[in-house]
């Protein structure tokens, strides 16, 4: 979706849109979008300076960290993001990152494409662990069996030798 910088009003707009799922790519292996995300935005423009504040909403599904099923999420995100032109940043000699950096992104032409603020506001708010459950007991590192649904009697991981000194520290042993 792109925003026509020409056609906002000086006093600000605000906008409703409802991507299609197929829109917003995650690229991510493990995560998939269940629902078409929506996005509320008020957007004001100051020169050539935009700020676009709203939020997201959607529902995504990822694989459980320790058993691998999968996991439905609420996502529902709010966004306050700087838009500069990328002629700004190329003039600029700044070498430091400043905390406004994080929300400062740009611009070319007169148009933004806010595709790619969704999409990293979803990948954002996805945690960086998920769990099924608290009690997942996860797979058997041996033979691969769901440890929630089956039992198994491997006798646990094989210990790589590199590791087995610090095995030994771990449990007390000289």
């Amino acid at each position: 979706m792109r925003i026509e910088l020409d056609k906002l009003e000086q006093t600000g707009n605000t906008f409703a849109h409802t991507f299609e799922v197929e829109e917003i790519v995650l690229d991510e292996e493990h995560s998939r979008l269940l629902t078409p995300p929506q996005i509320r935005v008020s957007v004001r423009r100051s020169g050539h300076d935009v700020r676009l504040q709203g939020d997201i909403i959607a529902k995504a599904e990822v694989d459980c960290d320790r058993c691998l099923k999968s996991v439905t999420l609420s996502i529902a995100s709010e966004f306050d993001v700087k838009y500069l032109p990328v002629d700004d940043y190329r003039s600029s000699e700044v070498a430091e990152l400043q905390d406004d950096d994080l929300t400062t992104s740009f611009y070319e032409g007169d148009t933004i494409d806010i595709d790619e603020l969704v999409r990293e506001q979803i990948l954002l708010a996805l945690p960086g662990r998920a769990l099924c459950g608290e009690e997942c007991k996860g797979l058997c590192p041996v033979c691969g069996i769901d440890k929630n649904a089956d039992s198994c009697n491997c006798q646990g991981a094989v210990v790589d030798p590199r590791w087995a000194g610090l095995e030994k520290l771990v449990n007390g042993e000289s």
